[in-house]
């Protein structure tokens, strides 16, 4: 999907990234064996996991603060799912335009 924001939307600041919860640094390693995607980790101080309160396997959209706009589960919507392959990907693109 990164890819596709690179290419259709040029013009805007898309970055999709992996967070790891404070105190789940044991499997750093295995998460980003084979994965591209840069994967940060969460600190007690910075707290961006308690500040977010997201659940398993939610996408997290923020604006260009780091503020919170919206959430979008990937258990509940597959993405294996076209129509929510798409629907993510115009909540991504709305976000950083900043509708």
């Amino acid at each position: 999907m990164q890819g596709e924001f690179a290419v259709q939307y040029p013009d805007l600041e898309i970055a999709i990234l992996g967070v790891n919860e404070a105190g789940r640094e044991s499997g750093n390693e295995a998460m980003c064996e084979g994965r591209d995607i840069p994967w940060l980790q969460d600190t007690d101080a910075a707290n961006w996991w308690g500040r977010w309160a997201p659940t398993y396997r939610d996408v997290v959209l923020v604006d260009g603060e780091g503020e919170l706009v919206t959430t979008y589960n990937l258990t509940t919507n597959s993405l294996l799912e076209e129509d929510n392959y798409v629907e993510l990907k115009a909540l991504i693109v709305e976000t950083a335009e900043g509708i």
